[in-house]
């Protein structure tokens, strides 16, 4: 009896226990990214929109923003290329607030490294780096799709072609001369 009253008390506590975790809610996202479009071509232009949430108790100053386009980073023209740096913002933010900033563009390359790429943000303020992530999406043809339409180009040319000779075979056997046979004199 001791054994079963026990095993009911360790239930019902780990009832008890379980029910905060189960309704606890995540904190709020402290910086938030994302783009003005769903999928994006090589070569097109785009806006980021980051969401910075002062989640303290006190009011900070956003002093430098770094926007890293993970896949798009390369050495070219003698500079580095994929990353965007604004300093001495000196943006004033209250508690509890949220600043966005909407006019950051960027360029898809138009070279190989226009693919899908995370995008990391990471915003200094006078307490710290707080970061996030967002991501571009740049759609792939694939690299088969060039034969794919020669061959249906090749099977409308075909479909035509057998379409004239159906036509001309019916209107030609419609065109054609009875044949009579005619009786030959008897001598």
């Amino acid at each position: 009896m001791n054994k079963k009253l026990f095993a009911l008390f360790a239930i019902t506590i780990a009832a008890l226990l379980a029910a905060p975790m189960a309704s606890a809610q995540e904190p709020p996202s402290i910086v938030t990214a994302w783009a003005d479009s769903s999928k994006y071509a090589p070569g097109a232009k785009g806006t980021m929109y980051i969401a910075f949430y002062n989640d303290m108790d006190v009011a900070v100053t956003i002093q430098n923003i770094t926007i890293t386009y993970y896949h798009w980073s390369a050495y070219i023209n003698g500079a580095w290329t994929g990353n965007e740096t604004r300093r001495n913002l000196n943006i004033p933010l209250s508690k509890k607030s949220t600043y966005l900033f909407s006019d950051v563009t960027f360029t898809v390359p138009s070279d190989g490294r226009g693919i899908d790429t995370p995008v990391y943000v990471t915003i200094g303020t006078d307490y710290g780096y707080k970061s996030g992530t967002g991501y571009i999406s740049v759609p792939q043809t694939p690299s088969y799709m060039e034969q794919i339409v020669t061959l249906f180009t090749i099977l409308v040319v075909l479909i035509i072609v057998c379409t004239v000779i159906i036509a001309a075979t019916i209107f030609l056997s419609a065109r054609r001369h009875q044949i009579t046979w005619k009786e030959e004199p008897k001598a």
